[in-house]
C-alpha cells in the first residue's frame, strides 16, 4: 500500500503576503504536488483509490484547493486530519473535469487532508493537486446612495472591474444595506453592456451563496435583474451586483426603494 504524506503550514506564508508587496503574490501557488494514483495506493468505498496530502490551514483565511489530471476524472475531498466524514468535495469545476474546493475558509486552525481519487474507480495516473492562500474579501461597500431618484430609489452608479472581488472568475461588487423587518423593497441594476445578477447575502457568509430564493437574473426589463425583498429579521444585508458571464465587466447602476 502506497499513501502520500506531505506538508504545508501557511501560518508563515500570511504573515509574509500582508507585508509583501502585490507583486509578490503573482509567484505563484504557495504548495503543489505531482503524484500519481497507482494499484497500490490506498483503497476506499467502492475501490476507488485514493492519495491523501495533510495541509495545514490557518482559521480565517480563504483557501483554493485544487486537483487536475489529463489522465481521469479527478475528484477532491477534504477531511480533518485523524477524522472520516468529508467536510468540503467537488468533482467537476466549472466546463472541465478537474476538481476545485473554493473558497474555503477554516473554523479552526489545524491540519487537514486533502484526498485525491477518481470519478471512476479505475482512475490511475498522474495528477496535479495544489493549494493557494486567496486574499481576504475586500469590505462591502457602506458609502450612502449618490443620489435618490424622483421614484424615491437609492442609486448607486458602479463599475465591474478586474480589479475588483471575484468569485471563480465572476466579478462582484457588493454593497451593505440596512433593512428594517417586514419592509419590501425592490433591488434593480441597470446595464447597457452587462448582463448582471443581483444576490441577497448576509455579511458573514460572503464566500458562501446567497439566501435561499434572494437571486435574480433577468427579472427586470431585458437582460437586467429585479428582485423584491422584505427580510423577516431587521438589520444589515449585502447586496452583490455579479454577472451572469464569466470574466464581465462594465458599468451599472444599482437601484434600491427606499
Amino acid at each position: 500500500m502506497r499513501i502520500v504524506t506531505t506538508a504545508v503550514s501557511f501560518a508563515a506564508l500570511a504573515g509574509a503576503l500582508a507585508a509583501a508587496p502585490v507583486a509578490a503574490q503573482d509567484a505563484g501557488p504557495p504548495w503543489t504536488f505531482a503524484g500519481e494514483l497507482q494499484d497500490g495506493d490506498a483503497q476506499g468505498e467502492e475501490e476507488h483509490r485514493y492519495d491523501d496530502h495533510r495541509v495545514h490551514l490557518v482559521a480565517g483565511q480563504r483557501y483554493r484547493l485544487s486537483v487536475s489530471s489529463d489522465a481521469f476524472d479527478p475528484k477532491a475531498q477534504l477531511l480533518r486530519a485523524g477524522a472520516s466524514e468529508v467536510i468540503a468535495e467537488n468533482d467537476d469545476h466549472g466546463e472541465t473535469l478537474n476538481s476545485r474546493i473554493s473558497p474555503f475558509t477554516p473554523a479552526e486552525t489545524g491540519d487537514y487532508v486533502l484526498r485525491v481519487l477518481g470519478f471512476a474507480a479505475s482512475a490511475r495516473g498522474p495528477y496535479t493537486a495544489s493549494v493557494e492562500l486567496l486574499p481576504p474579501l475586500p469590505a462591502p461597500i457602506s458609502a450612502r446612495p449618490a443620489a435618490t431618484a424622483p421614484q424615491a430609489w437609492g442609486v448607486w452608479q458602479g463599475e465591474l472591474a478586474a480589479s475588483d472581488a471575484d468569485r471563480e472568475g465572476y466579478y462582484f461588487d457588493d454593497y451593505l444595506v440596512h433593512f428594517e423587518a417586514g419592509q419590501a423593497r425592490m433591488i434593480a441594476v441597470d446595464s447597457e453592456t452587462l448582463d448582471t445578477v443581483v444576490q441577497i447575502l448576509r455579511p458573514t457568509d460572503r464566500d458562501g451563496g446567497p439566501i435561499e430564493g434572494e437571486e435574480d437574473d433577468d427579472g427586470g426589463a431585458g437582460f437586467n435583474p429585479l428582485l423584491g425583498f422584505a427580510p423577516t429579521e431587521a438589520g444589515d444585508y449585502v447586496v452583490r451586483v455579479t454577472s451572469f458571464a464569466e470574466g464581465a465587466t462594465g458599468r451599472y447602476r444599482l437601484r434600491i426603494s427606499q
